[in-house]
């Protein structure tokens, strides 16, 4: 049975023995005397108690008692007060402070958004500031935004791409204050393009002129450019086939999955992950949206909700997929109030983040199996994998699309390349060999 908590970390009201004190995680009176009596001793106890109801180990909580004490040290040195606290003396002290190798900020920094987010619940912290007033152009992209959505019906990924490149695009058309259309010509148009694909590759220069162009359509819509000015936009050179994608063999895909087979909790939320990527060719914004309201373990099989397609999608329950994902729910998952069904491992159990975080799992998974590390290599090449087998074993493109969910057979066959090696078994031999 999987377990909910709704309790939230920072309740006025608790049970003293619910309430763990500092002596927990310091055994030495002198310290735990030290502690009380600095700037930030008397929010110790109740931070202590957020981080243990949040469950946190014992390690991490003294851990993150430490690097506050540590700020606070910091505040009364420099004659600060608590009630002076805010995110600018927090990146004040960081940049001080020495940061490891891997260029991660350094330890002290991770127990203090726990503490910031204490002191604005009890009121201590100042009221932050208003936001600045939006810009002529921070109007035009909400505009842009709600074009993409409520017209187009682009998906929050793709919103958010046009939107960044649209900003750059009034910025280098001058156009960051006080938005002139009038102004706003053809040369500078292509130059922005040009200038922006020099540094994308593949797709990246696809999606930089459909959001350019869409922009410009969209003042075309509201009526602010004569339209035909979006034929400025140059095409850019993209050859779709030329080259095979990042992929695995049968192989190469158990040799990953091997790596995920123990019982721990992480293990089993991995396995359970890399199977929906390398059995169903899942995106990996399709594993964190799954809800367990998806699974339909009676009828056997799995609900994908409206995204890039915009339509949804049932897929067959397997049952190694759906084996996989019993045991995680069972044994692995964390109490939690979420609906979703992956979660980190680690304290506070929330779900994902991005579809990055599945990627980046990928991507270790294969690097731990001893495959080489590549910047393509994450959870699209299980996607890509998925479909060369099943074309590989004789499925139609059909069939393959509807599993992918694609609606254009196009689609299909980028991702869906035959096996080189298959084709080079019934490869004629060159005419210029011949004697």
């Amino acid at each position: 049975m999987i377990q909910t908590c709704d309790a939230s970390p920072f309740q006025s009201t608790r049970q003293e023995k619910e309430k763990p004190m500092i002596e927990q995680y310091f055994s030495r009176t002198s310290v735990v005397t030290r502690l009380r009596h600095r700037l930030l001793g008397p929010y110790l106890d109740d931070l202590a108690t957020a981080l243990h109801q949040q469950g946190y180990a014992w390690d991490s909580i003294r851990h993150y008692l430490r690097a506050c004490d540590q700020f606070g040290r910091w505040l009364a040195q420099q004659g600060y007060t608590a009630q002076e606290v805010d995110e600018a003396l927090v990146a004040r002290d960081l940049r001080g402070l020495p940061r490891r190798l891997s260029g991660q900020q350094p330890q002290a920094a991770e127990g203090l958004p726990h503490l910031l987010q204490l002191l604005r619940q009890r009121g201590v912290m100042l009221p932050p500031p208003p936001p600045p007033a939006a810009t002529a152009m921070d109007h035009w992209l909400r505009q842009y935004e709600h074009y993409l959505d409520h017209v187009l019906g682009a998906t929050v990924t793709t919103r958010k791409n046009y939107r960044a490149i649209a900003r750059r695009f009034l910025n280098a058309c001058g156009q960051a204050g006080h938005v002139e259309w009038g102004t706003l010509h053809a040369q500078a148009i292509t130059a922005f393009v040009c200038q922006e694909a020099v540094t994308r590759t593949g797709g990246g220069r696809k999606v930089l002129t459909a959001a350019v162009r869409g922009f410009l359509r969209f003042l075309v819509f509201c009526g602010e450019l004569r339209p035909g000015l979006e034929a400025a936009v140059p095409k850019l050179r993209q050859w779709t086939h030329a080259t095979l994608p990042q992929r695995l063999t049968a192989a190469q895909v158990e040799q990953v999955l091997a790596t995920c087979t123990g019982s721990a909790p992480h293990h089993l939320r991995n396995r359970a992950i890399l199977l929906l990527l390398a059995r169903l060719g899942w995106r990996a914004h399709e594993v964190v949206t799954l809800r367990l309201e998806d699974i339909e373990w009676r009828q056997g099989y799995l609900r994908l909700h409206p995204g890039k397609t915009h339509h949804e999608r049932l897929l067959p329950l397997s049952h190694e997929v759906g084996q996989a994902l019993a045991v995680y729910l069972s044994q692995g998952r964390p109490a939690s109030a979420s609906r979703c069904v992956f979660l980190n491992f680690r304290a506070p159990f929330r779900p994902f983040v991005g579809a990055s975080a599945v990627s980046q799992l990928a991507r270790r998974a294969m690097v731990r199996a001893g495959l080489p590390d590549t910047p393509l290599m994450g959870a699209h090449t299980f996607r890509h994998s998925a479909a060369s087998q099943m074309v590989n074993c004789g499925v139609s493109f059909k069939d393959v699309a509807d599993v992918l969910g694609h609606r254009s057979l196009q689609t299909t066959g980028i991702y869906a390349k035959l096996d080189l090696e298959a084709l080079t078994a019934v490869a004629l031999p060159w005419i210029g060999d011949a004697s």
